[in-house]
């Protein structure tokens, strides 16, 4: 499903010190795109760019006029709790005339169950 072309999506994961950790935020950023979204930008809290500030000047800069943020989290911790609100708040002030959207983490959704049951699979087969 495709929200109006004036909506941004940013995916925003923790980063890592390592390349090809941060490789996988791409990777989920292609997906979304190729289920129809057009703009579609990675973020990194942490060891990776563009950070979230970046990745919102982007979509900003390409016509959105709603940015939906969305946390590639599985926990509910305090970067998704706190830390992250606080910088959507920060970036809000900057933009005059667009609406952010925080999106949930993925939590407890049945659908991690089933990824986590076919890498069960996976490992009994090896």
């Amino acid at each position: 499903m495709k929200l109006e072309s004036k909506t941004g999506i940013v995916i925003l994961g923790h980063g890592s010190k390592l390349r090809e950790a941060n490789d996988t935020i791409h990777e989920v950023v292609e997906m979304i795109k190729k289920k129809g979204w057009d703009i579609v930008d990675p973020a990194y809290l942490q060891f990776g760019q563009p950070d979230l500030s970046q990745s919102i000047k982007n979509v900003v800069q390409k016509g959105c006029r709603r940015v939906v943020i969305v946390p590639l989290f599985l926990f509910m911790g305090s970067h998704v709790s706190i830390d992250i609100p606080k910088m959507i708040k920060r970036e809000a002030g900057k933009y005059d005339g667009i609406d952010f959207v925080y999106a949930r983490n993925l939590g407890a959704d049945p659908r991690i169950g089933e990824i986590v049951l076919d890498r069960i699979k996976e490992a009994i087969a090896q």
